[in-house]
């Protein structure tokens, strides 16, 4: 009998330690801040932790088989710990697949600036040991993306929505007002990446942000989720032959509106986006490409029924975004559909703004661009080509 327990309490202990080399991640991963040559991928354990990335090649082979490279976090020359994780993956080729997975030792005790206390090397789980992602290719003859906007914590909606993106999509651009404030980080996590948790940790996001995202008592934590070239919410990159603009039209109202208990500064924050666009736009590799295609939560539509800032985007970014040749702008914010043609405000290019309740896939090629709009159960509802 002994002999029986001797041999249960190894079989347990054993068991134990084997599920002790794996630990789920709170959240993530997801990818952002994809280029030709780089990515982020960033994620949250439920501890703090010294964690790694680890990517090869998608080359076919096992990947003890194959070259593997480890990415950390660094600050200034350290590796860092914590519970939110954005590790810049580099060095990559462009329109190349990549293999990564996720590794890490839960820090113990920190106590001792020289002799900081690690638990075992660990492999973080989640729905898949490994992933796929794909860097840009700005020498790509198709780039294919999905786009939803003004979920506003609607996560089944969001979820179904989502659910009939094309997986061979290049990435999704998430326009705004995804949540109608950052509560928490949480709440954010919660609304934002966990209805596309499968979609998001090999399909690249795009972010451009809402005016609701920078409400809520976490909403100075939401940039650390979404880093971008720039290290603001407006940004160009390129994809294939299209060049994109992610721009920020801020809150809806004056800075001095009751709502924003006299902490907006939107004013400010704007018009040096503006003096940042002017020379975006000029930069060869957007200025360069066969279309040019902008992304803003707040459409610049310019009639007597838009808001402050719609008004303000209207009359000092339109310029700018006419003459570098913006062809399409998709925008959100209306919570209907809307299209208006070239010439309606002044504007040079097609603008489409997508309702809350729609998903619209976007497939450009050199000679167009091509939109289709679903609604949850998959019907088309809308659809229009932009020739040359």
């Amino acid at each position: 009998m002994k002999r029986i327990l001797i041999i249960i309490t190894l079989i347990l202990t054993a068991s134990l330690a084997v599920q002790a080399k794996h630990l789920k991640l709170t959240y993530g991963p997801w990818i952002t801040n994809m280029s030709e040559t780089s990515f982020d991928v960033l994620f949250y354990t439920q501890e703090p932790a010294l964690v790694w990335v680890e990517v090869a090649a998608d080359d076919g082979n096992t990947w003890y088989k194959t070259t593997h490279t480890r990415y950390y976090q660094t600050i200034a020359g350290r590796r860092a710990m914590g519970k939110l994780h954005d590790i810049k993956v580099t060095g990559l080729t462009p329109g190349a697949s990549y293999r990564y997975r996720i590794y890490g030792r839960i820090l113990k005790d920190a106590s001792d600036p020289y002799a900081i206390q690690f638990g075992p090397e660990m492999d973080f789980r989640f729905s898949k040991k490994e992933c796929v992602v794909k860097t840009f290719d700005k020498q790509a003859d198709t780039v294919r993306f999905s786009m939803v906007n003004d979920m506003h914590f609607r996560a089944k909606r969001y979820k179904a929505l989502m659910s009939g993106m094309d997986r061979s999509s290049d990435f999704i651009l998430l326009n705004g007002d995804i949540i109608s404030y950052a509560g928490s980080v949480d709440t954010v996590m919660k609304y934002t990446f966990m209805p596309i948790s499968e979609q998001a940790m090999e399909c690249p996001i795009v972010y451009s942000r809402g005016n609701h995202e920078g409400r809520g008592e976490d909403w100075d934590k939401v940039p650390a989720l979404f880093p971008s070239p720039t290290g603001e919410f407006y940004y160009t990159f390129r994809q294939g032959p299209v060049a994109f603009v992610v721009l920020d039209a801020g809150e809806d109202k004056p800075d001095r509106s009751v709502e924003y208990s006299g902490t907006a500064q939107y004013d400010e924050y704007r018009a040096k986006e503006l003096e940042w666009l002017r020379h975006a736009v000029k930069e060869e590799d957007f200025a360069s490409a066969p279309h040019k295609v902008c992304a803003i939560h707040v459409p610049t539509i310019n009639n007597k029924q838009a808001w402050y800032s719609q008004q303000w985007i209207a009359e000092n970014l339109m310029p700018v975004l006419n003459e570098a040749g913006i062809k399409l702008m998709l925008s959100g914010h209306h919570h209907k559909y809307l299209f208006y043609e070239k010439g309606t405000f002044g504007n040079d290019y097609v603008i489409v703004v997508n309702d809350d309740k729609s998903r619209l896939d976007c497939v450009a090629t050199n000679d167009s661009l091509m939109i289709r709009i679903f609604d949850e159960k998959g019907n088309e509802t809308h659809s229009l080509k932009i020739n040359d």
